[in-house]
């Protein structure tokens, strides 16, 4: 027997190993760490988990209380609590946690230490094991038991692969049918067989209505092919896109009608989207020969799957690039007009200088009675003046300095381009008449006979045609219109710009496409969101009406402006009014002394060091984060040699420093490092990896002097691009003449970055401030969230405020904000020099329940909010959801203004919160060092992956 005084009863006795037969041909699903988590009881049990799992009813302790000594009585109590849960017998579990032992204890009033004599003999065991069958319904587990459980986690199984949940539910459907829990062995046997079921209904699914035909080309896929220079039609389909031109969407639409051809049938709608997209990811882990290797059946399911997904990711990059082709021609002709107007500034500006001459001594002549014209003419001489004239007709540019006259000769080069795309497409309007698509109709049409647009009426085939002008802004209309005729290149770059606009906003759907979609497609059914919020469920922090609302910020405000106005210049680090009556906002001053900043230093230096790899490992030691990283097809956890390769890739990934360079730095070879990446290294893995060094250190004592887990920041980290990826961009103010991209991180004030890190354009940063807030893995619970101007939009204010965060952001010249109100308050006082107006209240209360539906289905999932803002900012002005959630966002944001301006802690909170997302900032630079800190891959979810491990590295070094 062991020791008393010991923290754990160990029973040292194990029930005996049950031999399946053929046990070596299924793969074993649980590591030891998960074996044992599953069989025995958690050494750290809270009290609330001992009162839910171990509480007795009345009639169970009167059970109990059947027997003599104390010893049995409390053995007795045990061996029922185990039952109850884990569902398993005493002599299975090996120690019982010495919390739970008193908890048991003190319900049937015992002595804890009562427990050390029970089961001297032996025989005790059993036979209270027999009476608690018997008493209390415990039985064993037959095969009527594992047919019911089998057919329970099928429909799991055919919504995804993973063992471990399914091992988790079978064990627990037995328990709530009081069925002692077998064998882990005979457990895994059941999920193996249960995934097999499973797997083969989904690959007779998907594969069932493929013809003969069909069948033979998806295996001609897999052969090399020598119009493309010997490679398979496979990976050439795999080929990432290059730098937006036409020549790269030409690439694209032959690919996307290279798939229509095939004719595959699509997945069925049966199927869940989370197993079509597992076999998908599977599929492109795969290389032609591999995927030669595999069953028929097996090999057709995943191509069907993976081409799906493939033609899906071939049309939004098609979208994604004619967006950008539009936008860059547009801005080719701004930069046009700048560089035409900076080369010509001199002889403009002297051509201007003799014409005002002219014009004064005009205007002089004219008051002073005599003659205008000889006064200008003894001015300027007559020669002089028409020679000016003359000239500056030649640097004339429109009155309102619109660029579009200049796009024209650029437009040509990409116009076959783009009607080729166009016809590639399948445009879905969601009104019957949609401009945009009867031009391009008429534009095609024409085309077909080798004719362009040239007037309102045309004939061909002596048929009359009228060319469709709805498309026709008053902007392209003076450009595209000349009386009766039309300027061709014109008023076909209007209908591409008018479809792109309408894409963007969902009024146009494209078939195939997965983010262009009709707008209500990505909200929760109206229905749906109606039973939700009759249920309180719609998990929203705003639940009253638009009246409760507005009458409480109206309250709000008020309270806060005269709050202001008390406090200017009698409370510190409230606004300053100078002597010209002009309010300044004070700086703030430096919290840290310099002494500390130099100790830190010192004690910095004082810090060993410590290699990065042993740092990860030592690491997974406490938080056992690589055991994560699952395998795609096996969800095998890494183990031995598996994890130091692991760690190797993780830190080629995110020190940029490739797995080439890597392989030449540690004893592991490209081949392995390859490997680990293509089966271990997925964004689910890399998350919920990040997750638990995030709740690592959130748990932490230390943790607790730099924050609670309760705020954070977010900042985009500007990135070079170094080849032509489609997503990189110029902007000369970053990257000079070269092209980047953003890397956008959220950062906890625990000093560990969360979520899912972005890639995103440069001036994207709004669109993506709430994702990550809402959907994260890990146990922070964020209320309060800042970021600096680039972040910061009216939108975002209103959607933080309905889900529940408060948003804080460092706003550049925040004085020059315009105030909004409900109404209006009368006189400001010492506020008057500030700007005030009203918001449109009544659009507010007519858009209330389609604005609380828009935030109820980013925070259930439905849709992530960088891509719903990204919609709403794309719709016309008419469109009255954006409106009212600027509207709200207005009032949000004076609210929050307000108190900035007054409360000095409030923005120096801001300070540090955006501080430590800058100093985690600085970390990531000097870890992504490889490649001279610029990202080198073409492919969007390379990129991703890199930034991925990059974040983990960040964490890690955190824990």
């Amino acid at each position: 027997m062991t020791d008393k005084q010991t923290v754990c009863y160990n029973r040292g006795k194990t029930g005996a190993t049950a031999t399946v037969p053929g046990y070596d041909k299924i793969p074993t699903y649980l590591n030891p760490e998960q074996r044992h988590a599953l069989t025995q009881i958690p050494p750290d049990l809270s009290d609330r988990d001992i009162a839910r799992y171990y509480t007795f009813t009345e009639k169970e302790r009167d059970l109990i209380n059947r027997r003599r000594c104390a010893s049995n009585r409390l053995g007795f109590a045990v061996q029922l609590a185990l039952l109850k849960f884990p569902g398993r017998t005493l002599m299975e579990v090996k120690e019982v946690p010495r919390a739970l032992l008193n908890a048991i204890a003190e319900q049937i009033d015992v002595p804890a230490s009562a427990f050390a004599s029970y089961g001297e003999r032996e025989n005790t065991l059993y036979e209270h094991l027999d009476e608690l069958r018997r008493e209390c319904g415990f039985r064993a587990c037959g095969w009527k038991d594992y047919l019911s459980v089998a057919r329970a986690l099928l429909s799991d199984a055919m919504e995804s692969d993973r063992p471990l949940p399914l091992i988790e539910t079978a064990l627990e459907q037995l328990r709530s049918n009081s069925i002692l829990a077998p064998n882990m062995i005979r457990v895994e046997r059941l999920v193996w067989i249960v995934l097999k079921i499973a797997e083969q209904r989904l690959l007779s699914t998907l594969t069932q209505s493929l013809t003969p035909e069909q069948r033979t080309r998806l295996d001609d896929l897999l052969q090399a092919d020598t119009s493309i220079r010997g490679a398979t039609r496979l990976s050439w389909l795999r080929q990432a896109p290059g730098v937006t031109s036409p020549k790269s969407i030409k690439h694209l639409v032959e690919r996307l009608l290279f798939l229509r051809e095939l004719a595959l049938p699509a997945p069925p709608k049966t199927l869940h989207q989370n197993r079509v997209l597992q076999l998908a990811r599977k599929c492109s882990k795969y290389q032609a020969q591999p995927l030669l290797n595999l069953p028929r059946d097996r090999r057709h399911a995943l191509l069907v799957t993976h081409l799906f997904e493939l033609s899906q990711d071939l049309t939004d990059q098609a979208l994604d690039q004619f967006d950008r082709l539009l936008g860059e021609l547009q801005r080719k002709g701004e930069r046009r007009q700048e560089k035409h107007l900076r080369l010509n500034s001199r002889k403009m500006n002297s051509h201007l200088t003799i014409l005002t001459k002219a014009a004064e001594a005009f205007l002089l002549a004219r008051a002073e009675g005599t003659d205008p014209v000889q006064a200008l003419l003894d001015t300027v001489p007559e020669a002089q003046l028409q020679a000016t004239v003359d000239s500056a007709k030649q640097f004339l540019r429109p009155e309102d300095l619109d660029s579009l006259d200049l796009i024209e000769s650029r437009y040509v080069p990409m116009r076959k381009t783009l009607l080729l795309l166009y016809q590639a497409l399948d445009c879905q309007p969601f009104r019957r008449s949609e401009p945009s698509l009867q031009a391009l109709e008429h534009v095609s049409t024409l085309a077909k006979h080798r004719r362009r647009v040239t007037a309102k009426e045309q004939k061909v085939d002596k048929v009359k045609m009228h060319a469709p002008l709805g498309h026709l802004t008053p902007r392209w209309r003076k450009y595209a219109l000349e009386g009766e005729k039309i300027t061709s290149n014109y008023y076909e770059a209007a209908a591409f710009d008018a479809l792109k606009g309408r894409v963007r906003s969902g009024d146009i759907a494209v078939a195939g496409s997965r983010r262009y979609r009709p707008f209500e497609h990505y909200l929760l059914p109206a229905t749906d969101f109606e039973r939700l919020a009759e249920k309180q469920q719609t998990r929203l922090a705003i639940n009253s009406d638009a009246e409760a609302y507005l009458t409480a910020k109206q309250q709000e405000i008020t309270q806060r402006l005269a709050a202001l106005q008390e406090s200017i210049g009698k409370v510190e680090g409230s606004l300053i009014l100078d002597e010209k009556g002009h309010l300044h906002l004070p700086p703030l001053e430096k919290a840290v002394p310099e002494d500390v900043e130099r100790l830190k230093k010192r004690v910095y230096e004082l810090l060993p060091h410590l290699p990065l790899a042993d740092l990860l490992l030592e690491v997974d030691v406490w938080t056992g984060f690589l055991r994560h990283f699952t395998h795609l097809t096996s969800k095998d956890a890494p183990f031995g040699t598996q994890k130091l390769e692991l760690v190797a890739a993780l830190m080629g990934m995110g020190m940029n420093l490739g797995l080439e360079k890597m392989a030449e730095s540690c004893p592991y070879t490209y081949r392995q490092l390859s490997w680990s990446v293509d089966w271990h290294v997925r964004e689910e893995t890399l998350l919920a990896a990040l997750a638990s060094l995030d709740n690592f250190v959130l748990s932490a004592p230390l943790s607790s002097a730099w924050g609670d887990g309760t705020t954070s920041s977010s900042d985009g980290m500007r990135m070079r691009v170094g080849v032509n990826a489609a997503n990189a961009e110029y902007n000369a103010k970053y990257f000079g003449f070269g092209r980047g991209t953003n890397m956008y991180i959220h950062a906890a004030d625990i000093w560990v970055p969360y979520g899912k890190p972005q890639i995103i354009g440069t001036n994207e940063e709004a669109l993506y401030v709430v994702d990550a807030l809402c959907h994260h893995e890990s146990d922070l619970h964020i209320q309060e969230h800042y970021t600096d101007t680039g972040g910061a939009s009216d939108q975002v204010f209103a959607l933080t405020a309905l889900l529940g965060f408060r948003f804080a952001p460092r706003l550049r010249d925040a004085l020059s904000y315009r105030l909004y109100l409900v109404d209006e308050v009368g006189e400001y006082g010492s506020l008057n020099t500030l700007q005030f107006s009203q918001v449109n209240a009544k659009l507010i209360t007519e858009q209330w329940d389609e604005m609380r539906r828009v935030a109820s289905s980013i925070r259930h999932g439905t849709v992530s909010a960088s891509l719903l803002m990204r919609k709403l900012a794309a719709y016309p002005r008419q469109n009255r959801v954006a409106r009212a959630l600027t509207e709200m966002g207005k009032l949000e944001r004076t609210a929050f203004l307000l108190e900035y301006f007054r409360d000095e802690a409030l923005r120096r909170r801001v300070l540090i919160g955006l501080n430590k997302g800058e100093a985690l900032h600085a970390l990531a630079r000097q870890l992504f060092f490889g490649r001279l800190g610029e990202l080198r891959d073409r492919a969007f979810e390379d990129q991703m992956h890199r930034a991925s491990c990059l974040h983990l590295l960040m964490a890690a070094i955190a824990a």
